[in-house]
């Protein structure tokens, strides 16, 4: 039972982030933001959630579940520019 409560708390919280990414995204393109940039601060965190949850649940474990962190849009932004980001770390 705790495991459920646990599971379905971490699914909420992870749907939540990746749910508020894509609001920002939509209301920042509707209204033509010039200067509103905004990225999730902690961008991987709503599809690790995810992946996390779907493992403590006894479903058979699917690698389908993975597609979570392509949906979410600050998690691919971010592994987009890692390597740039890795490149002017060196410099």
């Amino acid at each position: 039972m705790l495991r459920y409560l646990f599971a379905g708390t971490l699914l909420l919280f992870g749907l939540f982030i990746v749910v508020t990414n894509y609001v920002r995204l939509i209301t920042n393109y509707r209204n033509r933001k010039k200067d509103g940039h905004w990225s999730s601060p902690a961008p991987i965190v709503g599809p690790l959630s995810i992946i996390v949850a779907y493992s403590a649940l006894p479903f058979e474990f699917s690698n389908w579940i993975f597609l979570a962190i392509i949906l979410d849009p600050d998690t691919v932004i971010t592994v987009i520019g890692l390597p740039h980001l890795i490149k002017a770390f060196r410099e």
